[in-house]
């Protein structure tokens, strides 16, 4: 019969892992000109304080923005400010073609719903221009004086 190992009796002088040291105070001067000691820097994986990382995500786009939040307003506002929903997405376009800059899928978007914005407010302008009477009507329903 097998008797199962186990640590009884093993040396435990040291601990299984080695202790963690403190984390020391953050690299550069602080308020009043506060150095930290030598040998003391940041913790790992941890940023020195306004240390700024090179490898920044880009920022998004502004007119791209702008070209999806005009074109949405248009939608309530008589379709003007699709139209320049429309521009500011070209020129968002434009902006994120090299890859500089995010949002090229809101400058799409605003493009896209900006001209759907201007051709359905156009449509329903002209519905009723051409309409001698003013006078839209919804199916089988003449409600019209």
């Amino acid at each position: 019969m097998a008797v199962p190992q186990s640590n009884y009796g093993a040396d435990m002088s040291s601990p299984p892992f080695p202790p963690s040291m403190p984390p020391g105070p953050p690299t550069g001067s602080g308020p009043g000109g506060f150095q930290p000691a030598p040998g003391y820097g940041s913790p790992p994986g941890y940023q020195p304080y306004g240390f700024q990382p090179s490898g920044q995500q880009p920022s998004t786009s502004g007119m791209a923005i702008a070209s999806l939040v005009c074109s949405l307003v248009g939608i309530v506002v008589c379709g003007i400010p699709a139209v320049l929903g429309v521009i500011f997405g070209f020129i968002g376009l434009s902006q994120t073609k090299d890859g500089a800059r995010n949002g090229r899928g809101m400058a799409i978007a605003g493009v896209v719903v900006g001209i759907a914005v201007v051709l359905l407010w156009g449509a329903l302008f002209v519905a009723i221009a051409v309409d001698p009477d003013h006078c839209i009507e919804f199916g089988r329903s003449n409600n019209c004086p």
